[in-house]
Protein backbone atom coordinates (compact mmCIF):
# COMPACT_ATOMS: atom_id res chain seq x y z
CA UNK A 1 0.00 0.00 0.00
CA UNK A 2 1.13 3.32 -0.79
CA UNK A 3 1.65 6.30 1.89
CA UNK A 4 -2.01 7.81 1.29
CA UNK A 5 -0.79 10.49 -1.13
CA UNK A 6 -4.08 12.19 -2.44
CA UNK A 7 -3.68 11.51 -6.57
CA UNK A 8 -1.31 11.09 -9.20
CA UNK A 9 -2.22 14.11 -11.34
CA UNK A 10 1.56 15.97 -11.05
CA UNK A 11 3.25 11.96 -11.68
CA UNK A 12 6.88 12.11 -12.58
CA UNK A 13 9.02 9.70 -14.04
CA UNK A 14 12.29 8.71 -12.81
CA UNK A 15 14.89 7.06 -15.19
CA UNK A 16 16.65 3.78 -14.22
CA UNK A 17 19.36 2.73 -16.69
CA UNK A 18 21.48 -0.32 -16.55
CA UNK A 19 24.44 -1.54 -18.26
CA UNK A 20 23.34 -5.43 -17.95
CA UNK A 21 21.02 -7.59 -20.43
CA UNK A 22 16.67 -7.37 -20.03
CA UNK A 23 15.72 -9.86 -17.69
CA UNK A 24 19.24 -10.07 -16.26
CA UNK A 25 19.34 -9.49 -12.22
CA UNK A 26 19.67 -5.86 -12.60
CA UNK A 27 16.95 -5.50 -14.53
CA UNK A 28 14.80 -7.79 -12.65
CA UNK A 29 16.09 -5.38 -9.61
CA UNK A 30 15.30 -2.45 -11.38
CA UNK A 31 11.69 -3.49 -12.48
CA UNK A 32 10.58 -4.23 -8.98
CA UNK A 33 12.49 -1.47 -8.03
CA UNK A 34 10.18 0.91 -10.81
CA UNK A 35 7.17 -1.45 -9.50
CA UNK A 36 7.50 -0.48 -6.09
CA UNK A 37 7.81 2.96 -6.77
CA UNK A 38 4.67 3.58 -8.34
CA UNK A 39 2.78 1.24 -5.68
CA UNK A 40 4.12 3.00 -2.30
CA UNK A 41 3.49 6.88 -3.94
CA UNK A 42 0.14 5.48 -5.70
CA UNK A 43 1.73 6.58 -8.92
CA UNK A 44 3.13 9.84 -8.34
CA UNK A 45 6.64 8.15 -9.40
CA UNK A 46 6.92 5.76 -11.98
CA UNK A 47 10.33 4.26 -12.96
CA UNK A 48 11.33 3.76 -16.42
CA UNK A 49 14.02 0.97 -16.47
CA UNK A 50 16.74 1.11 -19.39
CA UNK A 51 18.32 -2.15 -19.80
CA UNK A 52 21.54 -2.77 -21.77
CA UNK A 53 23.43 0.05 -21.74
CA UNK A 54 20.99 2.37 -23.45
CA UNK A 55 21.79 5.54 -21.72
CA UNK A 56 25.58 4.49 -21.34
CA UNK A 57 27.68 2.57 -20.14
CA UNK A 58 27.97 2.24 -15.97
CA UNK A 59 30.94 5.45 -15.67
CA UNK A 60 28.90 7.93 -17.72
CA UNK A 61 25.74 7.03 -16.27
CA UNK A 62 27.05 7.47 -12.71
CA UNK A 63 28.58 10.84 -14.08
CA UNK A 64 24.76 11.77 -15.30
CA UNK A 65 23.18 10.54 -11.82
CA UNK A 66 25.88 12.55 -9.84
CA UNK A 67 24.29 15.75 -12.23
CA UNK A 68 21.07 15.76 -12.14
CA UNK A 69 20.62 14.44 -15.57
CA UNK A 70 19.48 10.97 -14.83
CA UNK A 71 17.49 10.15 -11.71
CA UNK A 72 18.64 6.84 -10.55
CA UNK A 73 20.93 3.97 -11.78
CA UNK A 74 21.57 0.48 -10.66
CA UNK A 75 25.20 -0.39 -11.16
CA UNK A 76 28.10 -2.49 -9.98
CA UNK A 77 30.02 -1.07 -6.87
CA UNK A 78 33.09 -1.38 -9.01
CA UNK A 79 32.92 2.14 -11.08
CA UNK A 80 31.95 4.01 -8.06
CA UNK A 81 36.08 3.62 -6.86
CA UNK A 82 36.18 6.81 -9.65
CA UNK A 83 33.99 8.75 -7.66
CA UNK A 84 34.76 8.04 -4.31
CA UNK A 85 37.94 5.87 -3.98
CA UNK A 86 37.51 4.83 -0.40
CA UNK A 87 34.62 2.57 -1.78
CA UNK A 88 37.36 0.64 -3.12
CA UNK A 89 37.36 -1.16 0.15
CA UNK A 90 34.88 -3.48 -1.20
CA UNK A 91 37.21 -4.56 -4.01
CA UNK A 92 39.96 -5.77 -2.14
CA UNK A 93 40.36 -9.49 -2.98
CA UNK A 94 39.22 -11.84 -0.27
CA UNK A 95 37.88 -9.22 2.47
CA UNK A 96 35.21 -11.04 3.10
CA UNK A 97 34.11 -14.80 3.76
CA UNK A 98 30.92 -14.37 2.25
CA UNK A 99 27.59 -12.27 1.17
CA UNK A 100 26.08 -12.89 4.27
CA UNK A 101 29.04 -11.43 6.54
CA UNK A 102 29.21 -8.37 4.09
CA UNK A 103 25.69 -7.16 4.33
CA UNK A 104 26.13 -7.37 8.21
CA UNK A 105 28.64 -4.55 7.71
CA UNK A 106 26.80 -2.52 4.62
CA UNK A 107 23.73 -2.62 6.45
CA UNK A 108 25.47 -1.35 9.16
CA UNK A 109 28.31 1.14 9.93
CA UNK A 110 30.58 0.38 7.37
CA UNK A 111 27.56 1.02 4.64
CA UNK A 112 27.15 4.58 6.65
CA UNK A 113 30.54 6.03 5.90
CA UNK A 114 30.59 4.78 2.22
CA UNK A 115 26.81 6.46 1.72
CA UNK A 116 28.19 9.73 3.69
CA UNK A 117 31.01 9.65 1.17
CA UNK A 118 28.97 9.23 -1.67
CA UNK A 119 26.44 11.55 -0.75
CA UNK A 120 29.37 14.58 -0.65
CA UNK A 121 29.88 13.35 -4.53
CA UNK A 122 25.62 13.58 -4.99
CA UNK A 123 25.27 9.93 -5.31
CA UNK A 124 22.11 8.65 -2.60
CA UNK A 125 23.09 4.84 -1.90
CA UNK A 126 19.61 3.71 -1.79
CA UNK A 127 20.21 0.25 -1.17
CA UNK A 128 23.12 -2.96 -1.76
CA UNK A 129 22.80 -5.99 -3.88
CA UNK A 130 24.64 -9.01 -4.52
CA UNK A 131 26.29 -9.23 -7.32
CA UNK A 132 27.85 -12.35 -7.14
CA UNK A 133 31.43 -13.53 -6.48
CA UNK A 134 33.78 -12.57 -9.19
CA UNK A 135 35.07 -15.35 -11.38
CA UNK A 136 37.84 -15.71 -14.07
CA UNK A 137 36.76 -17.11 -17.55
CA UNK A 138 39.39 -17.54 -20.47
CA UNK A 139 39.87 -19.36 -24.06
CA UNK A 140 43.08 -20.88 -23.87
CA UNK A 141 43.25 -22.90 -20.49
CA UNK A 142 42.45 -23.63 -17.42
CA UNK A 143 43.13 -21.79 -14.44
CA UNK A 144 43.97 -23.73 -11.82
CA UNK A 145 47.13 -21.64 -10.06
CA UNK A 146 48.64 -18.30 -10.54
CA UNK A 147 51.26 -19.24 -12.61
CA UNK A 148 48.10 -19.86 -15.16
CA UNK A 149 47.20 -16.69 -15.41
CA UNK A 150 50.77 -15.59 -16.93
CA UNK A 151 50.78 -14.19 -20.57
CA UNK A 152 46.79 -14.06 -20.78
CA UNK A 153 45.38 -10.55 -20.90
CA UNK A 154 41.88 -9.77 -19.42
CA UNK A 155 39.43 -7.52 -19.17
CA UNK A 156 38.31 -5.66 -15.64
CA UNK A 157 36.03 -3.34 -14.78
CA UNK A 158 37.56 0.68 -14.65
CA UNK A 159 38.41 -0.03 -10.98
CA UNK A 160 42.11 -0.28 -9.99
CA UNK A 161 42.08 -2.38 -7.39
CA UNK A 162 40.36 -5.36 -10.01
CA UNK A 163 43.19 -5.01 -12.27
CA UNK A 164 45.59 -4.83 -9.48
CA UNK A 165 44.25 -8.51 -8.72
CA UNK A 166 44.89 -9.61 -12.52
CA UNK A 167 48.46 -8.25 -12.47
CA UNK A 168 49.15 -9.78 -8.79
CA UNK A 169 48.28 -12.88 -10.32
CA UNK A 170 50.47 -12.45 -12.87
CA UNK A 171 47.61 -11.33 -16.17
CA UNK A 172 47.79 -8.59 -18.09
CA UNK A 173 44.86 -6.03 -17.07
CA UNK A 174 42.46 -4.65 -19.01
CA UNK A 175 40.03 -2.16 -17.94
CA UNK A 176 37.30 -2.17 -20.26
CA UNK A 177 33.50 -0.91 -20.21
CA UNK A 178 30.83 -4.06 -19.49
CA UNK A 179 28.87 -3.92 -22.84
CA UNK A 180 32.36 -3.84 -25.09
CA UNK A 181 33.33 -7.10 -23.05
CA UNK A 182 31.85 -9.62 -25.97
CA UNK A 183 32.75 -7.92 -28.96
CA UNK A 184 36.16 -8.04 -27.74
CA UNK A 185 36.56 -11.17 -26.28
CA UNK A 186 35.20 -12.42 -30.29
CA UNK A 187 37.87 -10.62 -31.89
CA UNK A 188 40.44 -12.18 -29.69
CA UNK A 189 41.24 -8.47 -28.03
CA UNK A 190 41.31 -10.32 -24.62
CA UNK A 191 41.89 -13.63 -23.82
CA UNK A 192 39.32 -13.40 -20.73
CA UNK A 193 37.77 -11.73 -18.18
CA UNK A 194 36.65 -11.15 -14.69
CA UNK A 195 32.81 -10.99 -13.56
CA UNK A 196 30.57 -13.12 -11.74
CA UNK A 197 28.34 -15.73 -13.07
CA UNK A 198 25.18 -14.17 -12.75
CA UNK A 199 26.93 -11.64 -14.84
CA UNK A 200 28.67 -13.86 -17.53
CA UNK A 201 25.85 -16.20 -18.24
CA UNK A 202 23.19 -13.16 -19.34
CA UNK A 203 25.78 -11.88 -21.31
CA UNK A 204 26.51 -14.60 -23.04
CA UNK A 205 30.19 -15.25 -22.59
CA UNK A 206 30.01 -19.04 -22.17
CA UNK A 207 29.78 -17.92 -26.66
CA UNK A 208 33.03 -16.83 -26.61
CA UNK A 209 34.88 -18.46 -23.67
CA UNK A 210 35.73 -22.46 -23.04
CA UNK A 211 37.39 -22.13 -19.41
CA UNK A 212 35.61 -20.83 -15.94
CA UNK A 213 38.14 -20.91 -12.79
CA UNK A 214 35.61 -20.33 -9.30
CA UNK A 215 38.36 -17.94 -7.69
CA UNK A 216 36.19 -16.07 -5.85
CA UNK A 217 38.83 -13.91 -5.50
CA UNK A 218 36.27 -10.75 -4.67
CA UNK A 219 32.54 -10.35 -3.77
CA UNK A 220 30.59 -8.19 -6.06
CA UNK A 221 27.35 -5.71 -4.94
CA UNK A 222 24.96 -4.03 -6.85
CA UNK A 223 24.36 -0.75 -5.69
CA UNK A 224 21.24 1.45 -6.19
CA UNK A 225 21.69 4.95 -6.44
CA UNK A 226 19.51 8.29 -6.48
CA UNK A 227 20.77 11.42 -7.50
CA UNK A 228 21.42 13.49 -3.81
CA UNK A 229 19.31 16.66 -4.64
CA UNK A 230 16.62 15.20 -6.40
CA UNK A 231 16.46 12.81 -3.21
CA UNK A 232 15.97 16.09 -1.52
CA UNK A 233 14.11 17.56 -3.18
CA UNK A 234 10.96 15.12 -2.43
CA UNK A 235 8.86 15.29 0.82
CA UNK A 236 9.93 13.52 3.80
CA UNK A 237 6.83 11.47 2.59
CA UNK A 238 7.99 10.67 -0.17
CA UNK A 239 11.60 9.70 0.73
CA UNK A 240 10.28 7.48 2.76
CA UNK A 241 8.60 5.58 0.09
CA UNK A 242 11.64 5.51 -2.16
CA UNK A 243 13.79 4.20 0.19
CA UNK A 244 11.14 1.41 1.00
CA UNK A 245 10.77 0.41 -2.40
CA UNK A 246 14.49 0.47 -3.21
CA UNK A 247 15.48 -1.74 0.66
CA UNK A 248 12.59 -4.26 -0.35
CA UNK A 249 13.55 -4.35 -4.07
CA UNK A 250 17.33 -5.29 -3.20
CA UNK A 251 16.01 -7.42 -0.25
CA UNK A 252 14.43 -9.50 -2.53
CA UNK A 253 17.50 -9.35 -5.42
CA UNK A 254 19.80 -10.49 -2.21
CA UNK A 255 17.70 -13.60 -1.70
CA UNK A 256 17.62 -14.58 -5.20
CA UNK A 257 21.48 -13.97 -6.44
CA UNK A 258 23.03 -17.07 -4.92
CA UNK A 259 20.21 -19.08 -6.34
CA UNK A 260 20.64 -17.95 -9.83
CA UNK A 261 24.59 -18.28 -9.18
CA UNK A 262 24.36 -21.81 -8.72
CA UNK A 263 21.50 -22.49 -11.66
CA UNK A 264 23.45 -20.24 -14.40
CA UNK A 265 27.10 -22.39 -13.42
CA UNK A 266 25.47 -25.38 -14.40
CA UNK A 267 24.20 -23.73 -17.62
CA UNK A 268 27.53 -22.99 -18.17
CA UNK A 269 28.84 -26.18 -17.95
CA UNK A 270 26.23 -27.65 -20.37
CA UNK A 271 27.22 -24.89 -22.73
CA UNK A 272 30.71 -26.62 -22.93
CA UNK A 273 32.32 -24.30 -20.70
CA UNK A 274 35.34 -26.27 -18.18
CA UNK A 275 34.59 -25.51 -14.70
CA UNK A 276 37.18 -25.53 -11.90
CA UNK A 277 37.66 -25.09 -8.55
CA UNK A 278 41.19 -24.48 -7.92
CA UNK A 279 43.30 -24.19 -4.14
CA UNK A 280 42.48 -20.48 -3.25
CA UNK A 281 45.40 -20.50 -0.53
CA UNK A 282 47.98 -19.33 -3.70
CA UNK A 283 45.31 -16.86 -4.86
CA UNK A 284 45.21 -15.48 -1.31
CA UNK A 285 48.86 -15.24 -0.73
CA UNK A 286 49.40 -13.64 -4.02
CA UNK A 287 46.77 -10.72 -3.51
CA UNK A 288 47.32 -10.06 0.19
CA UNK A 289 50.06 -6.86 -1.05
CA UNK A 290 46.71 -5.43 -2.84
CA UNK A 291 45.80 -4.86 0.62
CA UNK A 292 49.02 -3.50 2.25
CA UNK A 293 49.44 -1.04 -1.27
CA UNK A 294 46.34 0.61 -0.73
CA UNK A 295 45.20 0.42 3.11
CA UNK A 296 46.70 3.56 4.19
CA UNK A 297 46.44 5.34 1.08
CA UNK A 298 43.37 5.05 -1.01
CA UNK A 299 41.65 3.62 1.97
CA UNK A 300 41.43 5.37 5.26
CA UNK A 301 43.19 2.22 7.80
CA UNK A 302 40.36 2.84 10.44
CA UNK A 303 37.82 2.10 7.46
CA UNK A 304 40.07 -0.85 6.55
CA UNK A 305 39.83 -1.94 10.64
CA UNK A 306 36.04 -1.40 11.11
CA UNK A 307 35.72 -3.92 7.94
CA UNK A 308 38.46 -6.60 9.03
CA UNK A 309 37.00 -6.14 12.56
CA UNK A 310 34.06 -8.11 11.86
CA UNK A 311 35.53 -11.14 9.41
CA UNK A 312 38.06 -11.69 12.81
Amino acid sequence: MGLGFSSAVNAQTIRIPHCCAADSHFDVAAERFADLLAEKTNGEIQGEVFPSGQLGQETEVIQNVQSGSIEATIIGHDPLAQFAEETTILSLPYLFDNHDQAFEQLDGELGERLGAILSERGLRVLAWGNNGARVYTNDQHSLESPQDFVGLKFRSPENPVNLAVTEALGGIAAAIPYGEVYTALQQGTIDGQENAVINIYPANLQEVQSYMSMTNHLLSFVVLVMNENYFNSLSPEMQTAVQEAASEAMAEERATAQTSADEMTALMQEAGVEVTEPDLAPFREMTQSIHDEYVGSRIPQDLYDLAVGATN
